[in-house]
């Protein structure tokens, strides 16, 4: 069902979110800098329409993903079983990941990063992003960043019968990770106190495993009635 996808990409996002302190806090510090020069409304406008390029770019490689991987994905025979599977899988991974206890997404970012070095310099020149259009080609530009996070997102983006559906998952993941991201901006030295405190990474990485573990058991024992 469409729906335990989009909740899955949604917890996905919202939890996982204390990742992109490390991620983009730099670049969304950089946005919320200089408050002499711009009004509070208009630097939260700019941090804004950077996270609409960003999560613009979410959807768009989900629908790149979902033409490739959709009509792999209708030979199976219990295709939803299956994308709730892989959901738990890359929630278990993500939060070991999220709470330092493995890198798990290391060989993933790093083939990212082939791409990725070649993708930036198209980023920069729009820093410092002094306006709405600047900051959103920015964030355009900086939803390529290879990361962890977003890979478990695809990865749930990848199980969709439908290219529409592959991208409609990563928007929403992408709106799950809009909160923390807009929270840095603001209250950024406050906001990444709590988010790379131990103790907080650690139990929301927790939350992240068990998370996966229900969904991995669930989805077993439903295959298993299946058959």
């Amino acid at each position: 069902m469409l729906s335990a996808t989009l909740l899955s990409a949604l917890l996905m996002g919202l939890i996982g979110s204390t990742h992109c302190v490390g991620m983009c806090g730099g670049i969304i510090s950089t946005l919320s800098t200089n408050f002499n020069n711009k009004s509070q409304a208009q630097s939260f406008s700019i941090q804004l329409f950077y996270n609409l390029g960003r999560i613009t770019t979410y959807a768009f490689i989900g629908l790149l993903i979902g033409f490739f991987s959709s009509s792999l994905m209708e030979l199976l025979p219990n295709p939803h079983a299956f994308s709730m599977q892989i959901a738990g899988i890359f929630f278990i991974l993500l939060g070991l990941y999220i709470s330092q206890l493995l890198n798990s997404f290391k060989y993933f970012e790093a083939a990212g990063q082939k791409l990725w070095i070649r993708i930036e310099p198209f980023g920069r020149k729009y820093l410092p992003a002094s306006s709405n259009w600047n900051a959103l080609k920015l964030g355009l530009v900086w939803g390529w960043l290879p990361c962890g996070l977003v890979y478990s997102a695809l990865a749930l983006a990848m199980t969709q019968l439908n290219p529409l559906h592959s991208a409609l998952t990563m928007l929403v993941f992408g709106i799950g990770t809009l909160p923390t991201l807009l929270l840095i901006g603001h209250f950024a030295k406050n906001v990444k106190m709590i988010l790379q405190n131990k103790s907080v990474r650690i139990g929301l990485g927790l939350m992240l495993i068990t998370y996966g573990i229900s969904q991995v058991a669930g989805y077993s024992v439903f295959m298993m009635h299946d058959h």
